[in-house]
């Protein structure tokens, strides 16, 4: 047995051995690197520590920093657009919470200002992902800015330094514009494809083996990327993408076979798979494609297969609505967005929380009287995050992760000297902020408490036994959201998903027979209450993903369902609109029809919860093609 070997199965066992939930917890996102994120961080962040010192200004150099750090938080690879749409709205809110907190007059002032500013910050999750983004910044630079960040800094010019740093960062990730990259779920899902081909060609020959472990392992990297971290979001790439993947497992399998028995299809069977991973990579729609008349049945189940997911995506690609938006005036779009926002019992529910522990936080940390107390709310406002998936999970890992962070600081710290030497290990730590944060929430809990630590160190802020103190800060802000923010906190543990999507179902099909009837009066309040219930699904599924009183991936199985109601709530809002403006007829009887197939399912949801998922799914997709028909 090789080395290799030997490894591998040394993996195989230890996975035996931890339950999914942990291993879900702890496995980082296979992503690959996007060096525009790193050069842009590590210029943002780390590059002024190096001016700074340069010029004799460290404090200043550290606001500059901390600017940067804030807006790197938010820059996620994506789309150009969607990063820079998400960095600078990052710099206006956590501008705003920066300038709120550094201004507070006194530690009691603090605590108030803190407390009042979660609550826009976590109602703004309501909103989108890139309003949570905004809000969670907001709360968080607030809560840093009222640890009097640099004391010897008059209050103005230290706002002026920490925006100066948002707006370098920003200018940075501009920059990247000759640099821009697809979304790395893209390259993960054409790899299942590129796999498959390679596989086709290796049948018979001695790396049909290695073919087929490449192929599981794009499986699996497609698999993690898209349902990974947080990644269960309303985006609409995600979602064709997951509808792709969802879809490959009849192709897979009949590939595969098809392979082991050497059976080769026909090329015109192979360019449609070819066509799929060149169009999951740019974003193109695959031309229809037709089986063939004769041949085996493995071959008609692999060509029933393409037919399958070819049809699925191109009707996914169809329920975007670019052009039905489009059509709409200025005023028109902004109703339709303001008629979308709704916060929700969920909503308060979670400010209530977050408000709950921060007030906690402040009292404990006053109580106390620690020398650097922000850091207990700053825990607090970091876990307790909305939108973030399992506060369970998010707590365990920030505790890792800032235990990590003190060690390797530490050893830094003694290893290195101060000054030139600490200033190029900062360089060399920023950039790996967006590589974390992209990968693994106790990883990025690590590189942000080593660069603090670092920073510190350098300037007039740092005290003595700073990492000790920095990790029992941080700890005890765990220890109070576990037991306030998820185990004292009932609404945190949620009802069976099959409960809650079958009321869902019930929500989409008043929607649906409101819209398709022509009726305006509490349209726009019932479309908001529904896409809230199936967000808050998502959130639901996510979070159960990664606790242990999970049922793993048996929640995952209802997301595709989550994804065909939302779309059905879109066709049925392009239906309504062009009811409202004489381009459709009302159809009373089809209207009937497609409701009342819609409830029948979510009474056979609440009898059947263990049903197999795929029937709900089928049904959906079913009533789907009738609202767009």
């Amino acid at each position: 047995m090789t080395r290799t070997e030997a490894l591998a199965g040394t993996t195989r066992a230890t996975r035996a051995l931890l339950p999914a939930w942990l291993l879900r917890m702890l496995r980082p996102a296979p992503l690959p690197l996007d060096w525009t994120r790193i050069v842009a961080a590590a210029l943002g962040i780390g590059g002024p520590t190096l001016v700074g010192l340069g010029v004799g200004r460290l404090d200043e150099a550290v606001l500059v920093s901390l600017g940067a750090l804030c807006a790197s938080f938010s820059d996620l690879t994506g789309s150009y657009r969607y990063r820079l749409r998400r960095v600078g709205l990052t710099v206006l809110s956590g501008g705003v919470g920066f300038a709120v907190g550094v201004a507070a007059p006194s530690p009691l002032w603090s605590a108030v200002v803190v407390v009042a500013v979660a609550v826009p910050s976590v109602l703004a999750s309501r909103v989108n992902d890139l309003c949570a983004a905004a809000g969670a910044q907001m709360l968080t630079f607030c809560v840093v800015a009222t640890g009097h960040v640099a004391t010897g800094v008059p209050v103005g010019q230290q706002i002026g330094w920490f925006v100066a740093g948002e707006v370098l960062l920003l200018a940075l990730v501009a920059a990247t514009w000759p640099f821009r990259r697809a979304a790395p779920a893209r390259g993960a899902v054409a790899r299942v494809f590129d796999a498959l081909l390679k596989l086709f060609d290796a049948a018979g020959t001695d790396a049909a083996i290695s073919a087929r472990q490449e192929l599981t392992r794009a499986l699996n990297n497609a698999h993690d990327i898209l349902v990974g971290g947080a990644s269960i979001s309303r985006s609409r790439v995600h979602d064709r993408l997951y509808v792709v993947l969802t879809r490959a497992t009849p192709v897979v399998e009949a590939s595969v076979a098809l392979a082991h028995a050497r059976i080769r299809p026909a090329e015109r069977t192979l360019d449609a798979m070819r066509a799929i991973a060149r169009c999951v990579r740019d974003g193109g729609t695959v031309p229809p494609y037709r089986p063939a008349t004769s041949g085996s049945i493995m071959v008609h189940a692999l060509d029933q297969g393409l037919v399958d997911l070819i049809d699925s995506w191109r009707r996914a690609k169809r329920a975007d609505l670019p052009d039905f938006r489009a059509r709409l005036g200025t005023w028109e779009r902004l109703r339709l967005w303001r008629s979308d926002i709704s916060i929700g019992r969920t909503g308060w529910l979670l400010t209530l929380r977050m408000v709950l522990c921060l007030a906690v936080a402040e009292g404990v940390g006053s109580a106390l009287e620690f020398q650097n107390s922000y850091w207990i709310a700053m825990t607090v406002a970091l876990v307790l995050k909305p939108n973030s998936g399992s506060v369970f999970a998010r707590t365990v890992l920030r505790g890792i992760g800032s235990l990590v962070g003190v060690v390797i600081a530490g050893a830094l710290l003694l290893a290195v000297p101060p000054g030139w030497g600490l200033a190029i290990a900062t360089v060399l730590v920023a950039a790996f902020v967006p590589e974390a944060l992209s990968r693994h929430y106790g990883l990025f809990t690590m590189v942000v408490t080593m660069i603090v630590l670092l920073q510190m160190h350098q300037s007039d802020l740092f005290v003595e036994q700073l990492p000790r103190v920095r990790l029992v800060d941080s700890l005890l802000g765990c220890a109070l959201v576990l037991v306030i923010g998820y185990l004292m906190w009932p609404p945190g543990r949620s009802p069976a998903l099959a409960g809650r999507l079958a009321d869902a179902v019930d929500t989409v099909s008043e929607y649906v027979a409101l819209s398709m009837a022509g009726r305006v009066q509490g349209r726009s309040a019932l479309r908001r209450r529904t896409y809230r219930e199936l967000s808050d699904l998502r959130t639901a599924l996510q979070q159960q993903l990664m606790e242990p009183a999970a049922v793993g991936r048996a929640a995952e199985v209802w997301w595709p369902s989550i994804i065909v109601l939302e779309r059905l709530v879109d066709a049925a809002t392009e239906r309504a609109l062009l009811i409202e403006r004489g381009g459709d007829d009302l159809r009373l009887e089809h209207t009937q029809r497609i409701v009342s197939t819609l409830r029948t399912a979510a009474r056979q949801l609440r009898i059947q919860p263990d049903a197999p998922a795929h029937n709900l799914r089928n049904k959906l997709t079913d009533v789907y093609a009738e609202v767009v028909s």
